[in-house]
């Protein structure tokens, strides 16, 4: 039987990236999005798209509903003064702390965090407003504190649609961010290497 992948954030750039994949490695697809009027992908019968917001804690477990990985793509809104990070993880943590599948959870933000130095946290801050930083904080922690969730956190520095041409990069192309988690955290292909630097 087929494992069920749940994407949260599947209309998002890195979201994508991580469905098409997924679908092309032979996993079934929830794809949680918002609106599904505007979720264009549609390959196949093995993707289902799942209408639901990550902040509401009936619709995050009805969507995990026999489900074996789930891979958040979640960021926060670009409006301004939006976040959702800390609830919408903690929803999905104690959604997949309750479910019988037990499924493990992949989550992935291209906001370093935890463990990063009091600069880098200042700077951060400084780009991207202190709300917001510690909203990714907070989601973290949500993360970290629920002990009988299996669970990978996973931080690129920074996500972009370029090909990589230097030995050190900036940023990491969103397609090889996606082809990692398939392959490595999925457990497809334990032997591919990936050598990146940030």
């Amino acid at each position: 039987m087929k494992k069920i992948v749940l994407v949260f954030g599947a209309n998002g750039k890195l979201g994508t990236h991580v469905v098409n994949q997924a679908l092309d490695m032979g996993y079934n697809v929830k794809a949680f999005v918002r609106t599904p009027e505007k979720y264009a992908l549609t390959k196949g019968q093995d993707i289902e798209v799942v209408k639901g917001d990550a902040t509401n804690i009936t619709d995050v477990k009805n969507a995990m509903v026999g489900v074996n990985v789930i891979v958040s793509c979640l960021g926060n809104p670009p409006k301004k003064g939006i976040y959702i990070m800390e609830k919408a993880h903690s929803n999905i943590m104690s959604a997949a702390s309750a479910s019988s599948t037990s499924p493990r959870c992949l989550m992935i933000s291209s906001i370093g965090i935890g463990g990063s130095s009091w600069l880098v946290k200042f700077l951060l801050q400084k780009i991207g407003g202190k709300e917001g930083f510690t909203d990714f904080e907070n989601a973290e922690k949500r993360v970290l504190e629920k002990k009988n969730v299996s669970f990978v956190v996973i931080r690129p520095a920074g996500l972009t649609d370029k090909k990589g041409k230097e030995k050190y990069i900036k940023y990491f192309n969103s397609s090889l961010v996606a082809e990692f988690i398939i392959n490595k955290t999925l457990g497809i292909d334990n032997k591919k290497k990936y050598f990146w630097h940030n």
